[in-house]
C-alpha cells in the first residue's frame, strides 16, 4: 500500500483524534509524523459492511476491515470494527475522529489466512471521502443544505 503523506495531509482535519486499536491517541500532526517515519506501516485495508450516516456537515461510517500492517513487532494482520467520522471543511470532507477496535479472528468477515492473500486497498481515506461526497450529493435535497 503506498504510503502517500502528500495525499493524506489534504484528507485529514486539522482537530483530527486518531484511536488506534490499542488505545493510543494521536493528534493529525503525530499521525503523519507516524507514517512519514514508518513507525507503523499500513500494507492492506480491506474496509466491508461499511454503513455511512451523513448529516449536515457530519458524515458516520462504521464497519469492519482487515488490517494488516508493519511495526517494530513485526508484520501483524487482524479484525477491525471501526467509526470514523468525516467532517465537512471547504466543499471536502475530512476525517476527523477515528477509533478502532480489534475483534476476534473471523469476526471482521473473513479469517486471518484469508487476511494474507488480500491484495491492499490503495487510498482508503480518499476512497471514502469520494463516498461520502457522493452519498451527500444524493441526500442534499432531502437535507435542504446546499451543495457546493
Amino acid at each position: 500500500m503506498k504510503q502517500d503523506v502528500v495525499a493524506l495531509d489534504t484528507l485529514l482535519d486539522d482537530e483530527l483524534d486518531y484511536i488506534h486499536t490499542g488505545g493510543d491517541l494521536q493528534s493529525r500532526s503525530q499521525f503523519i509524523d507516524m507514517i512519514k517515519k514508518q513507525t507503523l506501516v499500513y500494507e492492506s485495508i480491506a474496509p466491508s459492511d461499511v454503513k455511512v450516516r451523513v448529516y449536515n456537515g457530519l458524515a458516520l461510517s462504521t464497519g469492519r476491515s482487515l488490517m494488516r500492517v508493519k511495526s517494530s513487532a513485526g508484520v501483524l494482520s487482524f479484525g477491525i470494527r471501526f467509526t470514523e467520522v468525516y467532517v465537512r471543511r471547504d466543499g471536502r470532507w475530512l476525517l476527523t475522529a477515528w477509533e478502532a477496535t480489534r475483534v476476534p479472528d473471523g469476526a471482521a468477515g473473513r479469517s486471518r489466512g484469508e487476511l494474507a492473500s488480500t491484495k491492499p486497498k490503495r487510498g482508503a481515506f480518499s476512497l471514502a471521502a469520494n463516498r461520502l461526497e457522493l452519498l451527500y450529493r444524493r441526500n442534499a435535497h432531502r437535507l435542504q443544505i446546499p451543495v457546493r
